[in-house]
C-alpha cells in the first residue's frame, strides 16, 4: 500500500523518496497550487523532516524548498510522533496539563461532587487523545491515578486528608457503589482495543487498508512497537484472550472464517477428527462448494477412519448441516454480550 499525500484540514503531508527530483517535484506542485487557486504556500511555516537520511541531504532538500527542518520526534495533530511512548517522558506533557488543571484554588474551594465531575469531564478528557492511541506505561498511570485521588480528596487544603475508601471502590460504577471514575489502565486498554474492533469490522479507509498492508501476514517480532502494544491489548494478565472471547461470527460465505477455530468449538469437542483432517487452518469456504442444490460439505482426512470413528464422523456431520451458509455474504463479526451486560 503505497501513500504520498495525506490531508487533514488545513495540513497538507509530502511523503517521498529521498531524492532530489522528488523535492522539486513537490515544489512544483505546490507552485502549481497557488497559480491555480490564487493561494499562498508559507514555506517558512512548512517543514521538512527525514528517517535515515544524512543530515546534510536534508538541509540540502529544506533549501531548495525554503522551509525549515524538523526534528524527531515531533509534534503533529496534537500527537508525539517518532517518540518512545514506553517512556514516562514521553507522557510529560500530558501529565504537566493535568497538574494546571488542579489547582489549589479548586481543591480547597470546589465541593466532593464538583472534584468528581471535575475528573469526569476535564481530566480524563486531557488525556484521552493520547491514551486511544499509544499504551501507557504502569508508572504513567499510577502517576494519573494519584493526581486524580489526590485532588478527589482535598487538593490544596491544609493538612493531610484521610482517604475514606479504596481508589478501586472508587473506580466502581455507581451502582455498585463507586463514583463511576475509570480506571486509567483499563480506560486505556479498552480505547486501544477499539482499533482492533474496527479491523475486524466492515470499515472502509485509507487507514486500515495501511495497516493491513503492513501488518497482515507479519509476524509479532518484526512489527512496529505501536503494533505490538496493539496486539499485545487482546491478552489479559491472567494469559486469557478477553478481546476474541467476547466476539462472535455471523456466517456468511464463510471466505474470513476459520472452520475448526470458530464453529461451536469443533477442535476441542472433536480432536481425532482433527488430527486427522488436511484443511486444520482452512477457512469454512475451503471445505465445501456450491452446487445448483446449495452447499455440500467435502473434507480431505489423511487416512481411512477405523469402524468405531465413524460413528464419531456421523456425530460431527449432523452438527456441521446445520451450519447456515450464505452464498455471497460477507461473514461479519459482532460483540457478543449477555443480557445481563450494560448497554454499550
Amino acid at each position: 500500500m503505497e501513500v504520498n499525500l495525506l490531508q487533514f484540514a488545513d495540513d497538507t503531508l509530502f511523503v517521498c523518496e529521498s531524492k532530489v527530483q522528488n523535492i522539486i517535484c513537490i515544489k512544483a506542485i505546490l507552485r502549481c497550487f497557488e497559480l491555480s487557486s490564487s493561494l499562498k504556500v508559507n514555506f517558512h511555516k512548512s517543514k521538512i523532516g527525514a528517517i535515515v537520511v544524512d543530515r546534510n541531504e536534508v538541509k540540502l532538500y529544506s533549501e531548495i524548498l525554503h522551509c525549515s527542518l524538523m526534528d524527531i520526534p515531533f509534534t503533529y495533530l496534537g500527537l508525539t510522533i517518532g517518540g518512545n511512548p514506553s517512556r514516562c517522558a514521553f507522557w510529560e506533557p500530558v501529565l504537566s496539563k493535568i497538574r494546571k488543571k488542579l489547582s489549589v484554588w479548586k481543591g480547597r474551594n470546589m465541593s466532593f461532587a464538583g472534584r468528581v465531575c471535575l475528573i469526569k469531564s476535564v481530566i480524563n478528557a486531557i488525556s484521552l487523545f493520547f491514551l486511544s492511541f499509544f499504551k501507557a506505561p504502569i508508572g504513567v498511570c499510577k502517576e494519573i491515578t494519584k493526581l486524580q485521588s489526590k485532588f478527589l480528596w482535598g487538593w490544596g487544603a491544609e493538612g493531610r486528608k484521610i482517604v475514606w475508601t479504596s481508589w478501586e471502590n472508587i473506580c466502581k460504577v455507581k451502582k455498585d457503589g463507586g463514583l463511576g471514575i475509570r480506571r486509567i489502565d483499563l480506560f486505556n486498554k479498552t480505547l486501544l482495543a477499539k482499533w482492533l474492533w474496527r479491523m475486524e469490522t466492515p470499515e472502509t479507509g485509507l487507514w486500515k487498508e495501511v495497516l493491513e498492508s503492513k501488518y497482515g501476514s507479519r509476524r509479532l517480532t518484526n512489527s512496529s512497537r505501536w503494533w505490538k502494544d496493539l496486539t499485545k491489548v487482546r491478552t489479559s494478565d491472567q494469559g486469557n484472550n478477553w478481546f476474541n472471547s467476547n466476539l462472535a461470527w455471523k456466517v456468511g460465505s464463510g471466505e474470513k472464517i476459520k472452520f475448526w477455530e470458530v464453529i461451536g468449538q469443533l477442535k476441542e469437542r472433536f480432536e481425532r477428527l482433527y488430527n486427522n483432517s488436511e484443511l486444520q487452518n482452512k477457512t469454512i469456504d475451503s471445505c465445501g462448494r456450491w452446487n445448483s442444490e446449495g452447499w455440500v460439505w467435502e473434507f480431505r482426512w489423511r487416512r481411512e477412519w477405523f469402524e468405531w470413528e465413524k460413528i464419531l464422523v456421523e456425530e460431527f456431520m449432523s452438527i456441521i448441516s446445520q451450519v447456515p451458509l450464505h452464498q455471497g455474504t460477507e461473514d461479519k463479526r459482532f460483540l457478543e454480550r449477555s443480557p445481563s451486560d450494560p448497554a454499550c
